[in-house]
């Protein structure tokens, strides 16, 4: 065997120091940023740090969710994260049940419906009803109701109060008000009944968060705010939960020093510089991906996830002239706060699935949102099968899987058709 030595040539390209930096900053949370910068600024004479004013309101980058909220009565969220810290010990369930604590109104309910909080949790409707289920089991008994009368069973059956005339009378409390006749039917009891069984649940409290204070302290602070004026979206950076960091050039100037002393200074000086410009490039990232993010989704914003259109981290990147894995960074555990809700950025990505020839493509969100409004439009006792459910999508342009049918089903929390024929005739 002859032994032959050549020479090649290649090209390959390696991140610089400062490139590196720029991307750990930006793949940072605010939190994780503050700290970061807060420690280079213990070590670095010429950097000069202010920490968000977000995290100065809430006592200090060191406070907990619960201390951040103080108050001369007790706090509603510090009270409801409290319990919360207790009850769920896997973190996927933690952070759904700190997403639902967003969602509340002060009077103790949910200001949101479950399907909007399982969008923003980033988890399956199905995981989402799970945690809700084991909220609605916290003191005072009521909170995280959908409704007024979820709020008074939740109450009644904690006060072991629900019998079935109860029951029955709650989910009908709009018949009181002149229907009395139709609701003692329902009841199955007399006219004069109702007044009775009224009085079991007089001494429930249909607002149970009234008795906290309700301050209006994220649990997550938005990175980005979104309003919508006259001439359409405008996004700009939340200022404040971004740390703010001074170089301070006037300590650069020291003749007197050594020169090892004067080489230390101009590493530290250059050090501060390029932390001052990672951090600027940070916010120019984040706000430029919301600003496509926005414009590409405004009808999403403005009409609810049935118009999500198809948008990838590609189609993101290639607009703004950057890598995917860069886009990525700037999403990732990032919230945008809009008119009516907070979001996670990732919400406004879509996968797109396939459609029939000529048809505009349609987004995975959309089509989920095609699903579950057949379900609910078809007749209970007569359900749609999946099949008739592909031939609706078909007859609409779209194109759709039976298999895609069923896996959306499920993570919509939807049975069978089977499932729900026995559910609509109560077998």
């Amino acid at each position: 065997m002859e032994l032959v030595q050549t020479i090649s040539q290649s090209q390959t390209m390696q991140m610089g120091g400062q490139l590196l930096q720029s991307l750990a900053i930006l793949g940072m949370a605010s939190n994780d940023l503050s700290e970061h910068i807060q420690e280079r600024a213990e070590a670095n004479p010429y950097v000069s740090y202010r920490p968000p004013a977000a995290f100065v309101a809430r006592g200090g980058e060191d406070s907990d969710a619960v201390a951040a909220v103080a108050a001369d009565r007790p706090s509603l969220m510090a009270h409801v994260v409290e319990q919360i810290e207790r009850a769920f010990a896997a973190p996927s369930d933690h952070l759904i049940a700190l997403h639902f604590a967003e969602a509340l109104e002060p009077t103790g309910w949910l200001s949101q419906p479950v399907e909007t909080i399982a969008l923003v949790a980033g988890c399956p409707l199905r995981k989402a009803e799970q945690v809700l289920e084991v909220l609605q089991g916290f003191e005072p008994a009521g909170l995280f109701a959908r409704s007024l009368s979820d709020c008074l069973l939740i109450q009644a059956r904690e006060a072991d109060l629900l019998t079935w005339e109860v029951e029955t009378l709650i989910r009908n409390l709009d018949m009181l008000d002149g229907r009395r006749a139709r609701l003692a039917e329902l009841c199955d009891c007399e006219v004069s009944d109702i007044p009775d069984i009224l009085g079991q649940i007089r001494g429930l409290n249909p607002k149970p968060g009234l008795a906290y204070d309700h301050v209006a302290v994220p649990v997550f602070p938005p990175d980005l705010i979104a309003t919508r004026g006259e001439d359409g979206w405008t996004v700009e950076l939340n200022r404040a939960t971004t740390p703010t960091i001074t170089v301070r050039e006037d300590h650069a100037s020291d003749n007197r020093a050594d020169r090892e002393a004067r080489k230390l200074r101009r590493k530290a000086l250059a050090e501060a510089r390029a932390l001052a410009l990672a951090l600027e490039r940070r916010g120019d990232t984040l706000l430029r991906t919301g600003a496509v993010l926005v414009a590409r989704q405004a009808r999403f914003l403005e009409r609810g996830t049935a118009y999500l259109v198809p948008l990838t981290l590609d189609d993101v990147a290639a607009e703004l002239g950057v890598h995917a894995s860069t886009i990525s960074r700037a999403v990732s555990g990032r919230m945008i706060q809009t008119p009516t809700r907070a979001l996670p950025l990732r919400a406004f990505f879509s996968r797109p699935v396939s459609t029939m020839p000529g048809s505009v493509a349609v987004s995975r969100d959309s089509m989920m949102d095609f699903v579950q409004r057949a379900v609910e439009d078809e007749d209970p006792r007569d359900p749609l099968s999946d099949d008739a459910i592909v031939m609706l999508a078909q007859r609409s342009g779209l194109q759709i899987a039976r298999r895609t049918v069923a896996k959306y089903r499920s993570t919509l929390g939807l049975g069978s058709s089977y499932e729900r024929r026995r559910r609509a005739i109560g077998a």
